[in-house]
């Protein structure tokens, strides 16, 4: 591989590392979401207060909003940086 080839690669495969890594941390955050989620239904089944169901559904939306944003967030640093380096 030339110098030149390298220069221009090396941050299209360090971003899609960090992608990758990425998604795996989203994935990793979102599971607990998820489980609030499946909680809530079956706490529904079990005649728990409507108060108690609603701060776990607040929670766990609060959580998916937050994890989904944060990597939005990482993504579009992580594309900024790409291509500043690709370009320089």
């Amino acid at each position: 591989m030339t110098n030149n080839n390298k220069s221009w690669l090396t941050p299209i495969l360090h971003f899609g590392a960090h992608t990758f890594v990425g998604s795996m941390i989203f994935c990793i955050i979102a599971v607990p979401a998820i489980g609030l989620s499946f909680l809530v239904h079956y706490l529904e089944g079990l005649q728990v207060p409507a108060f108690t169901l609603s701060v776990l559904t607040f929670l766990e939306h609060v959580l998916l909003i937050v994890d989904a944003t944060l990597f939005v967030v990482y993504i579009v640093i992580t594309a900024y940086k790409a291509f500043k380096e690709m370009f320089k």
